[in-house]
């Protein structure tokens, strides 16, 4: 097919997002592995719609014509063997063939047929529905709550408690089918393509359904957002128990409650929940209304609730029928994930958005760390279980148990514990902070004796995160861990020492819900040892382990790093017909292209790569190097000078001169929140700070993410509604905190955005030297250089980004610090073209005085 020269568009489209659609169509057409980089402000998010929907909907149709016409040449050949011939054996069995060839095709055709016309089947049954509900609307207003949450009230608290006993055995043979019974597990004759649209957090998907209803296909494509139970389930019961682990065996758990008639009386007598009232519920109707209607995560939520079914498994059931596919990144970069929501990547495009962090994200998500507190408690809850019940055990369980137990004491002599230290006793200095690679530390904790793969099977298929989650639940009072014991000496301690055991035995034990000031004692320590244990199961190159004594046993940690991403991407450049990584700031493209796409096995000629200007004009922003502040100090706040009392003076100097120039609002960002609060402490106490407030309202981000959106509103608000002779907001801000990503400062919230200092990190990490070593190793020789430059820099063009949004938005970006004027090349390509490298302070002042001067004038 050949790309079209117009796409639909909302409105007139400017000239590179036409040439994004183009590109990005070629891209899906061709099956290629694509990074596209489009600066934030440019419509993004509407490029991608449009371009990737229009490519399946012509795709789609290319698809019908080629089967169309391939059965209407065998028809053409059918026809021309019915004709009169002499050697008519060979002709009824040249017919023979060909019927037998058109038979699928006509099967697929019809199929193809078929799901294009389940589509208005739908919209009949949401009509019908509709009318109906408009008569008896207060009945089933009604129903989901004197239903269910009335009277099942002591359903809902007796769900996991008053089940007896028998309910916290082991199950030897479980079903792993993540579906509920009703679900069709039938092979379709026909798979429509489907577009997987990936980001990294609800919110973003939840805007990008915003985005959709405003594009021209908000009409003609079935949109399904697929999320986890934790955000789709409507049975309190269940979501109460907040861990996602839980919350998915607890729902699977109830749906083996079904029961017959002849149980439901005495279950009845029980007051236990049988299994889930919403399950399956009219799920035919909820797909109905989610595939004929674009909606977000929540207006699918109320739509269950309405009808009173389960929007987890309805967005499942209509992820077969649906052509645009919402997945969250963890849905799609985690395979078991994948599978057991039933996303089959195959012959299907991937495109994942805001992909700019996706090596970090596939890094972490595939990391895990685990503490010498999870340890303890792990045993001491896993041995009191099986004390408990051992005599209701397999034979088969106790073995595992026992190997499990085995397992938790090994990684506790790490710390130079034993299962009868106490969370808080000291851990011997000795003890020093040490790397593994994971055959060297199954070998060292001896852990290699036990398979680990059937190890966690049998966790799997057992259940036992959920039964040890009821255990302590229902015995938590009675379960008892390890006493701190309290080191004493002299005569008085050696007398004691050699009187009878028997008194301080007494003494070792104490409740183990006990609160504590680290760790919520209802969350599952099992659940962090399983992650853990699952990581071990990696290719021995593919990741490190570290292990890092704190002060006492429970701060110890123990920590997998997933040195390479690849190894978890490789199943999706295989399967998938296209992938797209899209994002505002991709730079370096390399780093993409030899971590990500080579290195899981993909061939050169198959990645492209796009990357487009931004649409503001170029008068519309500049940038400054900025070497030297307003008396000459040179600006070099490596980590040596950071310190130094001379250059935060002249930091405020600078900063001083900046406020009274630059109208509105400013956001500059530190290194790090440590640096942060250096600077501010040490502007408060030298008088900065006071004579900044005469210009600017001054604002700090929080550390806590719940407190976010309130500094905001008071940054935006005294920016509003300026009080003289303020004229505007400083925030201070962080690299890579929570306002340099993902936020906007368009317009007077960001007209100037500024960067103190270069945000390397850690180059003395024993994690941070691991990775260069390994890209050393495997990647190229100075791989490990660039990935700790570009570290630096990717966070920087980030908070760069936060300055323009849309094409009438105006802004500059100061970059104080000498060491900028060697990274020009790297900074994002709309910002190059604008890039000063200024030797004195007042050219800087200058520039910018200028700028806004001609702004002022502009709209005057």
């Amino acid at each position: 097919m050949e790309p079209p020269q117009e796409f639909p568009f909302p409105f007139p489209a400017y000239q590179i997002q036409k040439q994004f659609m183009k590109e990005l169509y070629n891209c899906l057409q061709d099956g290629k592995l694509g990074l596209f980089e489009s600066p934030t402000g440019t419509g993004k998010s509407l490029s991608l719609i449009c371009g990737a929907l229009k490519w399946l909907i012509d795709h789609e149709k290319w698809k019908k014509q080629e089967l169309t016409s391939i059965i209407a040449e065998i028809d053409n050949k059918i026809k021309n063997c019915e004709k009169p011939s002499d050697n008519w054996f060979t002709v009824q069995t040249e017919q023979i063939e060909l019927n037998t060839q058109r038979q699928p095709l006509q099967d697929k055709l019809n199929a193809f047929l078929e799901y294009e016309s389940e589509r208005e089947k739908f919209k009949k049954i949401v009509e019908s529905k509709k009318a109906a509900r408009t008569k008896t609307i207060g009945k089933i207003k009604r129903q989901p709550t004197t239903k269910f949450t009335e009277s099942n009230k002591t359903k809902e608290i007796d769900l996991d408690v008053c089940d007896t006993e028998k309910d916290l055995i082991l199950e030897d043979a479980l079903s792993n089918s993540e579906s509920s019974e009703e679900e069709n597990t039938e092979e379709p004759l026909f798979k429509n393509t489907k577009i997987f649209f990936c980001s990294r957090t609800h919110s973003q998907l939840t805007q990008f359904v915003h985005e959709l209803k405003r594009s021209p296909y908000s009409q003609d494509i079935s949109v399904v957002p697929i999320s986890s139970r934790q955000n789709y389930c409507i049975n309190k019961s269940v979501k109460r128990l907040k861990h996602i682990s839980l919350i998915n065996e607890t729902c699977l758990q109830l749906q083996r409650k079904k029961t017959t008639v002849k149980k439901e009386k005495d279950l009845k007598k029980l007051k236990t929940a049988s299994s889930c009232p919403f399950v399956p519920g009219d799920q035919k109707l909820l797909m109905a209304e989610v595939l004929t209607n674009i909606q977000d995560v929540e207006e699918i939520v109320q739509k269950g609730q309405e009808n009173n079914t389960c929007p987890y498994y309805g967005s499942r059931k209509s992820l077969q029928s649906g052509q645009l596919i919402l997945v969250p990144y963890n849905s799609i970069l985690h395979k078991s994930t994948r599978d057991s929501l039933g996303i089959d990547l195959k012959g299907n495009v991937l495109i994942i958005d805001e992909a700019h962090n996706l090596l970090d994200a596939i890094e972490g998500m595939h990391s895990s760390i685990i503490t010498g507190r999870n340890l303890l408690h792990c045993y001491s809850q896993l041995s009191q279980y099986q004390k408990r019940f051992e005599a209701l055990f397999s034979a088969k369980s106790i073995l595992h148990l026992g190997q499990l137990s085995f397992c938790l004491k090994k990684l506790l002599t790490l710390f130079g514990a034993t299962t009868r230290s106490h969370p808080k006793d000291e851990i011997d200095k000795t003890v020093t902070p040490k790397l593994y690679k994971i055959e060297e530390f199954e070998l060292l904790t001896e852990i290699d004796t036990v398979n680990i793969f059937k190890l966690l099977e049998f966790v799997k298929t057992s259940k036992l995160i959920h039964k040890l989650q009821g255990f302590v639940e229902q015995y938590g009072n009675s379960i008892k861990i390890n006493e701190q014991k309290i080191k004493k000496s002299g005569i008085t301690e050696f007398l004691n020492s050699i009187k009878n055991k028997d008194t301080s035995s007494q003494e070792t034990a104490s409740i183990a819900n006990v609160p504590d000031n680290n760790e919520d004692q209802t969350s599952n320590p099992l659940m962090a040892i399983v992650s853990f244990l699952e990581c071990l199961k990696s290719s021995c190159t593919d990741g490190r382990i570290c292990v890092l004594p704190g002060t006492t046993i429970g701060q110890g940690i123990i920590k997998f790093l997933l040195l390479n991403p690849a190894a978890h991407f490789h199943d999706i450049v295989r399967d998938a017909r296209s992938v797209v990584l899209a994002g505002g700031t991709m730079e370096p493209m390399s780093e993409f292209i030899d971590q990500l796409f080579l290195m899981a096995g993909a061939m050169p000629d198959r990645i492209m790569t796009f990357s487009c200007d931004h649409v503001i004009p170029k008068e519309n922003i500049i940038s400054n190097v900025v070497i030297r502040g307003p008396t000459g100090v040179e600006f070099e706040f490596n980590f040596h000078n950071r310190q130094d009392t001379k250059l935060l003076d002249e930091l405020g100097r600078a900063l001083l001169n900046l406020c009274n120039i630059v109208p509105a609002g400013i956001v500059i960002f530190f290194p790090s929140y440590n640096y942060e609060d250096i600077v501010f402490k040490h502007l408060d106490k030298s008088g900065i700070i006071s004579k900044i407030s005469v210009k600017k309202r001054i604002y700090r981000e929080p550390k806590l993410a719940s407190q976010v959106n309130a500094i905001l509103e008071q940054y935006a608000h005294s920016i509003k509604n300026p009080q003289s002779p303020c004229n505007g907001s400083l925030l201070f801000s962080v690299v890579g905190g929570k306002l340099s990503e993902g936020l906007n400062f368009s317009d007077n919230l960001g007209r100037c955005i500024i960067v103190v200092g270069l945000p390397y990190p850690n180059i003395k990490s024993p994690e941070l030297q691991e990775k260069m070593k390994y890209l050393n190793e495997h990647v190229k020789p100075d791989a490990g250089n660039s990935f700790y430059e570009n570290s630096c820099m990717k966070a920087v063009n980030q908070c760069i980004g936060r300055s323009v949004r849309h094409i009438n938005d105006y802004s500059t970006v100061v970059l104080l610090d000498k060491r900028y004027r060697h990274k020009v090349k790297v900074l994002p390509q709309w910002i190059q073209r604008s890039v000063t490298i200024n030797d004195s302070f007042g050219s800087v002042i200058g520039n910018i005085a200028k700028f806004f001067s001609a702004k002022r004038t502009k709209t005057v």
